[in-house]
């Protein structure tokens, strides 16, 4: 070949040449990509795994998700969305607060043993680098976002019963932390019956709920008019003791 000879074009890396991805369908792809290199190789995960999984170059990831902890993050809020609508579902039902504890710990439990390892990203935020040194994020979103939602619902119990909110967020991080561990543990050992577990979770969580005055309501619960993204329910219903 001379230097007059003209070059054969290089071919780019990643996707054939075509119309531009819809932004939205790429990230939904890159996304679905993601949860299928957890499913098959737990974590940690990197950029490169995904972008070869998703059949993009890994630039053309890194356009959507600057890093790993940005999308762990997009994962959890795609996974949230489900399950805190699920969960508001429940609150929303005309039952006792401890009807409404244990239907929430069967969901919770359902969503962390549907997916093992997706559970295990979303608790604990935990990728690699391209090199292969692992790397561990400063939050769990997964929990953070189900605290948040636990919080508003402790703090509208405490507000009906004339208590101080402030304690709403120890509570919530305590249930749900409880909840999440507990369900991990039992997936990976489940020595007991599912519903025989949930009901011992939720007679062990119960007294906490209960000493706020969780006993004295049946729902439906009522939360803040920006919480979620469904009507807000009636206000809780006082029930005098026996």
């Amino acid at each position: 070949m001379t230097r007059d000879t003209p070059r054969e074009p290089r071919r780019p890396r990643g996707r054939p040449p075509g119309p531009s991805r819809d932004p939205a369908v790429r990230r939904g792809e890159i996304l679905d990509a993601a949860e299928r290199v957890v499913a098959a190789s737990g974590t940690p995960i990197t950029i490169a795994q995904v972008a070869a999984e998703a059949g993009y170059a890994r630039t053309a990831v890194y356009a959507v998700f600057p890093d790993m902890p940005a999308l762990v993050d997009a994962l959890a809020e795609r996974h949230m969305e489900g399950l805190l609508a699920a969960a508001d579902a429940i609150l929303a039902k005309p039952m006792p607060v401890r009807e409404m504890l244990r239907a929430i710990v069967a969901l919770v439990c359902d969503f962390v043993d549907a997916d093992p390892n997706l559970h295990h990203l979303l608790m604990q935020r935990l990728q690699s680098d391209e090199s292969g040194a692992s790397i561990v994020g400063h939050h769990r979103p997964l929990f953070a976002r189900l605290s948040e939602w636990a919080t508003e619902v402790f703090e509208s119990i405490l507000r009906t019963v004339d208590a101080d909110p402030a304690l709403a967020r120890i509570w919530a991080s305590a249930t749900i932390g409880a909840i999440l561990m507990s369900a991990e543990d039992w997936g990976r050992d489940p020595v007991r019956d599912r519903a025989e577990f949930v009901d011992r979770l939720t007679a062990f969580l119960w007294p906490s709920v209960e000493s706020i005055g969780g006993d004295r309501f049946v729902g439906p619960l009522d939360l803040p008019e920006e919480h979620g993204s469904g009507p807000v329910p009636d206000h809780p219903t006082r029930r005098p003791k026996a």
